[in-house]
């Protein structure tokens, strides 16, 4: 929080501790109607993946880990506008309530770090179960991982190191010449995590498109993954409200109110957005029945369900003999087999040349078809 000169605060109105003009109960609104979806489509995930298709993965738990600070960060972003003066002009603010707002934004901060950092990282999980091994897809992925993991641990540094000690950056009768200024990595931080957002939900279009599939089917997987375009819409008014609030105003808190709106958003509708993939078997329940009968288990898949029974291999009765008579037998120049001078031709390939795709191939082409 910038501290304003002398001529700005003589051109505040006198302060109003009793009865302060407020933004109204606006945010509770939006954020009370948005936190339940987010928690319905995570429940919703977690029931199609474990109760029903059993099929679960590290980007399933990586969101309930996001959903879990997403639902602290709404929880902080109410406190800090109801109770700590984040919804009133700063003139109307006393010392005691701007320290506890500081407070709040320190907290508020380290939760959506956490919260849209876990957001990112489940996405990206789950990009590995369609990405093929040693692709530029695949590559590509990682190095997305890596910018996103970076960029998360740096930050929540510098967020808890910016003033020595920590109290004194809500502490005002502090010596702030042991702050750095708050301005540049906060600012950093938001076009880092717009940046990373288009990046994440631009980096699948490409395989999505190359799929061998109909071309319906190509577009709404397309779609399904391209919703999240969202988030970085809700991103981009969070940058600009941020780099307001340091650099083009002296009410923080007044104009601050629409950063922890957007805050709030940005992490319930990430999650939301996060999760839409995976209820995808919702909209064709006929065809993810028909893949689980199949006994199919996924790239990535951490649950099998039910334990598959041992059976053993039935052996056609002529393959058996065959296999009995094989120190007896001899292959001619024709490549056919004699038997106790009995020719065998050698069995014929398929009419296409080509040789049935093994169990793993099918898994990996009904994956890509139905998602997970």
């Amino acid at each position: 929080m910038r501290f304003p000169p002398a001529s700005v605060l003589l051109s505040w109105p006198k302060p109003n501790y009793v009865d302060p003009v407020t933004r109204g109960p606006g945010l509770i609104i939006v954020e009370l109607c948005i936190l339940p979806f987010a928690l319905l489509a995570v429940g919703l995930r977690l029931w199609v993946r474990i109760g029903w298709l059993r099929k679960s993965w590290w980007d399933d738990w990586l969101m309930v880990i996001a959903m879990f600070f997403s639902c602290g960060t709404t929880a902080i972003v109410i406190m800090a506008t109801q109770l700590y003066g984040w919804n009133i002009h700063v003139w109307d603010l006393t010392i005691h309530q701007m320290e506890t707002g500081r407070k709040a934004s320190m907290a508020a901060q380290t939760l959506f770090v956490l919260a849209s950092s876990f957001v990112k990282l489940s996405i990206l999980v789950s990009y590995f179960r369609i990405a093929p091994e040693k692709s530029t897809f695949r590559k590509v992925v990682w190095v997305v991982f890596s910018i996103v993991m970076a960029s998360f641990l740096v930050f929540l540094i510098m967020l808890w190191t910016q003033c020595i000690p920590i109290s004194s950056y809500w502490t005002f009768t502090a010596d702030h010449r042991d702050c750095i200024p708050e301005g540049p990595p906060l600012v950093a931080q938001t076009i880092i995590n717009v940046a990373t957002d288009f990046m994440i939900y631009v980096l699948p279009m490409l395989t999505l498109y190359k799929l061998s599939l109909p071309p319906a089917q190509r577009i709404g997987l397309m779609v399904l993954f391209g919703v999240g375009g969202v988030i970085v819409v809700a991103g981009s008014f969070r940058a600009y409200w941020v780099h307001y609030v340091l650099y083009e105003t002296y009410d923080a808190t007044w104009y601050g109110f629409q950063i922890w709106i957007w805050t709030a958003i940005e992490t319930n509708v990430g999650v939301i957005c996060g999760c839409i993939p995976a209820l995808k078997p919702l909209l064709f329940p006929a065809r993810a029945r028909a893949g689980t009968s199949r006994g199919s288990k996924p790239y990535g898949s951490g649950h099998s369900g039910r334990s598959a029974r041992k059976t053993t291999p039935k052996i056609p009765q002529a393959e058996h003999e065959l296999e009995t008579r094989a120190l007896t037998s001899k292959e001619t120049k024709d490549g056919s087999i004699n038997v106790r001078g009995m020719p065998i031709s050698p069995p014929r390939p398929m009419s296409d040349g080509t040789a049935k795709s093994s169990m793993f191939e099918q898994d990996i082409e009904q994956q890509k078809t139905y998602m997970y």
